[in-house]
């Protein structure tokens, strides 16, 4: 089975985060999606009457690994909870092949719906969902296979306060910005 601490241990995390920071070709591949095809299809779902609207994305973006055989999950959770604000949208792709580990991103479609359904996609397909507010979780991987998927979030134009701060909440995401 995977090392639990794999999983859950705060010094593999910081260290994947960093290896994230400096791979420079896939961070020009990741802002070229985030520029030419996320903000673009972002800014056609909000209806931004405004010539330009501004995108505050989420930079690196926070890479998930998730070891299999194993009995760790990702809790229930809103990402309010971790200091994020409601005027951004998360959004979550899978770099494996969900099918070979049978482990996916499970959302309720609204706050405190309670409605929990699985995302459905393909990887290297991309899921948008109001995490902020809309409680998700990650179940246990138990297939021999790890489970990469990638995240990220982006705040639009004059719904995001790009000096907000919850107070205790020592860690925060770097963040760009794509005006289109």
């Amino acid at each position: 089975t995977a090392s639990e601490s794999v999983f859950s241990s705060f010094k593999y995390e910081k260290h994947w985060r960093q290896c994230v920071r400096e791979a420079e070709d896939f961070l020009v591949v990741y802002e070229r999606l985030i520029c030419e095809v996320v903000c673009p299809r972002l800014k056609e779902l909000v209806s931004e009457e405004a010539s330009q609207t501004t995108f505050f994305y989420q930079f690196p973006p926070t890479l998930r690994l998730q070891p299999g055989p194993s009995e760790q999950y990702r809790r229930v959770h809103r990402d309010a909870e971790y200091g994020h604000q409601d005027g951004e949208v998360n959004f979550w792709m899978p770099l494996t092949d969900p099918a070979k580990t049978k482990v996916t991103l499970w959302a309720e479609s609204g706050p405190d719906v309670g409605d929990f359904k699985p995302f459905e996609l393909d990887y290297g397909c991309v899921g948008m969902f109001h995490g902020t507010m809309c409680r998700h979780s990650v179940p246990a991987n138990e297939s021999p296979f790890t489970r990469v998927s990638m995240d990220f979030r982006i705040g639009i134009g004059h719904c995001f306060d790009d000096a907000w701060t919850l107070k205790g909440i020592p860690h925060v995401h770097g963040r760009r910005r794509c005006v289109l």
